[in-house]
């Protein structure tokens, strides 16, 4: 029971930490004329107060390590159809929050430097040396989805898992391919999900997880 229980505690934390970061990478990136894409001058920073940016930073930053109790949450529910390779799927999805932790945390002094340009400060190289340090590491979080969404769908898709297997179609890399579509497709909820696109995906992952195994001992 109690083994249970920490396992679907760890599922919540996820939706929460999710959640969560969701709301502070909103409040960095949000503008109502959109513009994210921008990552050469980052130019759609000058929209957000610092105000904003700095709550943003704070509670993405520290809600961040979440995600690898989600992670863990999710595992465990497909450890039946493979120990391994649900152990790889836990590895791989927390070693890349632990990357995207450090990436979201470098975009508040991005968006510092970029507001310094604005009030005219000659800061153009150190904004362009920022970004090529800050870049790659959300490539290597996308990078990661992909081989997390293929364990996700061939584990579900086994049907030994605790999840139906309708669940497969619901992998991180396909909800994240669909936040990107609304977006670029520049339909109005576009505009309003792809600044947080990783964690509405992932909200959505959790928040399903936890529903379809609402059944099982433990907290609801």
């Amino acid at each position: 029971m109690a083994q249970i229980n920490w396992i679907r505690l760890a599922g919540w934390a996820g939706l929460f930490g999710a959640m969560l970061v969701g709301i502070g990478e909103f409040s960095m990136q949000y503008t109502p004329n959109g513009g994210i894409e921008d990552v050469k001058d980052y130019l759609y920073f000058n929209d957000i107060s610092e105000k904003r940016l700095s709550f943003g930073h704070f509670i993405a930053v520290l809600s961040a390590p979440l995600y690898m109790l989600g992670y863990w949450f999710l595992s465990k529910q497909l450890e039946p159809a493979g120990a391994k390779q649900s152990k790889a799927l836990f590895l791989i999805g927390a070693y890349a929050f632990a990357v995207g932790t450090a990436w979201i945390g470098q975009r508040f002094f991005l968006a510092a430097t970029v507001h310094e340009i604005a009030a005219g400060q000659n800061l153009k190289g150190l904004l362009t040396l920022f970004s090529e340090h800050n870049e790659p590491f959300v490539n290597v979080l996308r990078i990661a989805m992909l081989i997390v969404s293929v364990l996700w769908v061939k584990l579900i898709l086994s049907g030994k898992t605790n999840f139906p297997k309708w669940l497969a179609i619901f992998s991180p890399i396909v909800l994240l391919a669909l936040m990107f579509a609304l977006y670029f497709f520049k339909t109005k909820i576009g505009l309003y999900v792809f600044p947080a696109a990783m964690n509405v995906a992932h909200f959505i992952v959790f928040g399903l997880a936890l529903w379809t195994t609402r059944s099982h001992k433990g907290i609801a």
